[in-house]
């Protein structure tokens, strides 16, 4: 099968050989350059055919063809007059046969089995357009630094080539895009384990951001590695109204900030908290590393962090503790790795909180004096009330002695004055005597 495409305005942006929406897959590498290269278009001769006046024609071979307008910005879709006569646009046209795609500057065509004989595009085609068949299209990718870090923020730089040339017309480069994600590996060892692929910046070519200069034929991609730490597989998608293409890297590692903060929150008031810091002298240079940031109080007031080994400066921060509640760190890191590439990350922001030394209680041992001494206690207390009682209960035998002598002398000293009763008790008691002295004798008789 003889395939021919019909690129105007020097734009090739799709597979050859594939009929519908299918989406290619390919992977490719060069010996003579190192990076990673993927093709966009299948290799096949170069071709040009010639535009007279908007027309071309179409060979009886072809089984498939492409056509892409570049129109002037924000005009009207062109018109496609076939060799019979009739008319396709792009709101009218047989879906069994072609694909229509518009955007505001372009019109992209996709035909199978095309009429063959000579086709007219009609509208406001730009006059420099000319037919050209892009072969061998490859976008060349920066690699990836060796040793990154999360939190980095990396700029990296593609280039598109056709037949190892650069491409130069600047309408190809505008209708496209390319994105890079990032796909874990799903090794359990590492923190991205189970983490679905994530976008992490796209290349453009505008001068824009980190881009030097629009339209130069030269994408620069600005990538922020907010993402876990682990293995990766990084995924460039190349997408065009027509199909989309996705080529991976080599596996890659995303390393730990080599400087982290551990905190010790102070328990007394008064007393600083003190930020210290863990350095992987694995991964990074110790007399290189320059950390900067901000300490926002609970109070509003916030503190600023600016620490440089280079200078002497001690990995340590003190923050006051005049004030209670939660403090919000937020930190920068630049430094030098082993490799002696200097990069700068940010450090994953943090927050701790502050609160008024609180009663922890007594210690167990604190609880089993108590305990104890509150059994004494008891022991004491129920002692005491047995003496009360029996303190009572002789003040009750007291009381009633007192009270029964009493009448008992009441009672005598009444008999001893009355009147009489003394001299009637001496005859009684002397009679009863005689009595009893003769009854003695009669009983010794």
């Amino acid at each position: 099968m003889v395939v021919f495409r019909i690129l105007v305005q020097f734009l090739a942006l799709t597979l050859l050989a594939i009929v519908g929406s299918a989406v290619g897959y390919g992977q490719e590498s060069e010996a003579s350059d190192p990076r990673r290269a993927f093709t966009l278009l299948d290799q096949a001769p170069r071709q040009q055919l010639p535009l007279e006046n908007d027309r071309f024609r179409i060979d009886y071979e072809i089984d498939e063809i492409i056509l892409v307008f570049f129109r002037k910005p924000d005009t009207a879709p062109v018109v496609l007059t076939l060799p019979d006569g009739s008319k396709w646009y792009a709101s009218r046209h047989p879906r069994e046969k072609a694909r229509w795609h518009s955007g505001h500057d372009f019109d992209m065509v996709r035909i199978v089995e095309p009429m063959p004989g000579p086709w007219q595009a009609t509208g406001e085609i730009r006059p420099e357009s000319r037919a050209m068949v892009y072969t061998d299209v490859e976008f060349h990718p920066e690699s990836f630094p060796p040793l990154v870090f999360v939190g980095e923020r990396l700029r990296m730089e593609g280039r598109l080539t056709q037949g190892g040339e650069p491409i130069d017309q600047l309408d190809f480069r505008s209708a496209i895009r390319l994105e890079l994600y990032m796909a874990s590996t799903n090794n359990a060892q590492y923190d991205n384990f189970g983490q679905p692929p994530v976008l992490i910046g796209e290349f453009l070519d505008d001068g824009r951001r980190m881009d030097e200069r629009p339209r130069d034929g030269v994408f620069t991609g600005e990538f922020m590695l907010e993402i876990a730490a682990g293995e990766y597989l990084p995924t460039y998608r190349v997408e065009t109204p027509f199909h989309r293409r996705s080529v991976e890297a080599d596996v890659m590692m995303v390393r730990r900030v080599p400087v982290r903060p551990v905190m010790e929150v102070s328990q007394e008031e008064g007393d600083p908290h003190i930020m210290r810091f863990e350095v992987d002298d694995e991964f990074i240079m110790r007399d290189d590393i320059v950390v900067s940031g901000r300490i926002d109080f609970p109070n509003g007031e916030h503190q600023n962090i600016s620490l440089s080994t280079r200078q002497g400066d001690a990995l340590r921060v003190e923050i006051p503790s005049y004030t209670f509640g939660v403090f919000e760190v937020q930190m920068a890191l630049s430094g030098t790795n082993v490799n002696g590439r200097e990069f700068h990350a940010e450090i994953p922001a943090f927050d701790f909180r502050s609160q008024r030394a609180r009663d922890l209680g007594p210690t167990p041992e604190e609880i089993a004096a108590a305990e104890a001494a509150e059994r004494e206690r008891i022991h004491q207390a129920e002692l005491a009330q047995v003496e009360a009682e029996r303190e009572r209960m002789r003040q009750r035998i007291l009381w009633v002695v007192g009270v029964n002598l009493g009448i008992v002398a009441l009672w005598s000293l009444y008999i001893l004055i009355r009147p009489g009763s003394g001299r009637k008790k001496l005859k009684a008691a002397k009679k009863a005597q005689k009595k009893n002295e003769q009854s003695d004798g009669l009983d010794e008789l």
